[in-house]
């Protein structure tokens, strides 16, 4: 009888031995930090602990469950995306923060000359600032990266030609008798690109390339002249297309980069315009 309510009493005892198998927690200090193992259903977990008790941030977790890995991987921004999986270190966008170039006017896609636009090449020229840019890396050398610029092109003519615009047609005309000291189209222009990126840490900087579509989105333009020192603006409208879509590329080491960018859609509209394509390359800056 005595046996019988040992075995008893053993059974009732064996689920919590049981659970107790189940849970095992291991903690041990190193340089004034602890560290806990946990052990859970078959799940192994570490935290990290400073000297006043304080978990310390994750930026990664790994379980191992019946022999395989499992990985869960951190976003450090709620909003902008910066990386995914283990990097060695984090990919940034490499945008100028002020760029200065050339803008041709081309009368095709990556063409020579315009012999209808007349186009003082030598003479005509951007410039703008980025407002911002963020990146979203895809390897440990590739990213996908994006920004919002913001400035200002002007394109010269030559042989006193100016660009008028007449009941909605826009046309290039030579003044008669006069001698035209400079002529030009201006606007302002919102660029958008979206660039594959390969970039590599070379020293103390970064050595990149990207290459991809920019959409821009232009306004306020004029087609001015000058004689002499008085300026006149010919057109407030030259049928200009709000919206143009490029092709453009970046490379560069440190602060410094080259680029170039063509236009696949024309800047005006070629129904009441001449057909002109911008072409620009010039260089930057990053601060």
């Amino acid at each position: 009888m005595k046996k019988m309510k040992l075995y008893v009493l053993m059974a009732a005892f064996m689920p919590t031995m049981a659970m107790g198998e189940e849970v095992c927690d291991t903690t041990f200090t190193v340089n004034n930090q602890q560290i806990v193992v946990d052990q859970t259903d078959g799940k192994t977990k570490v935290h990290v602990f400073d000297i006043d008790g304080n978990e310390l941030k994750k930026l990664s977790e790994t379980q191992f469950v019946d022999g395989q890995e499992i990985e869960k991987v951190y976003v450090t921004s709620p909003f902008i995306p910066q990386q995914f999986g283990k990097r060695r270190r984090s990919l940034s966008s490499h945008y100028p923060t002020f760029y200065l170039g050339y803008s041709m006017l081309p009368g095709s896609i990556m063409g020579g000359g315009n012999s209808e636009m007349h186009s003082r090449n030598s003479k005509s020229w951007e410039w703008g600032i980025t407002l911002t840019s963020l990146c979203l890396g895809l390897s440990d050398s590739w990213a996908l990266t994006s920004a919002v610029s913001w400035g200002k092109v002007h394109h010269h003519f030559q042989d006193n030609f100016v660009l008028t615009t007449n009941e909605g047609k826009t046309t290039m005309t030579q003044l008669e008798g006069e001698t035209v000291k400079k002529s030009y189209i201006s606007y302002w222009v919102f660029r958008i690109p979206l660039m594959l990126e390969w970039q590599r840490r070379m020293r103390h900087s970064d050595m990149f390339f990207a290459i991809g579509p920019s959409l821009e989105f232009r306004y306020g333009d004029h087609s001015r002249y000058y004689i002499g020192k008085q300026k006149t603006t010919i057109s407030d409208d030259v049928n200009l297309n709000p919206v143009g879509l490029n092709v453009e590329a970046r490379a560069g080491y440190g602060a410094f980069l080259l680029y170039v960018r063509t236009a696949v859609t024309p800047l005006l509209n070629t129904g009441n315009a001449p057909k002109c394509f911008p072409f620009s390359i010039g260089a930057g800056i990053r601060l």
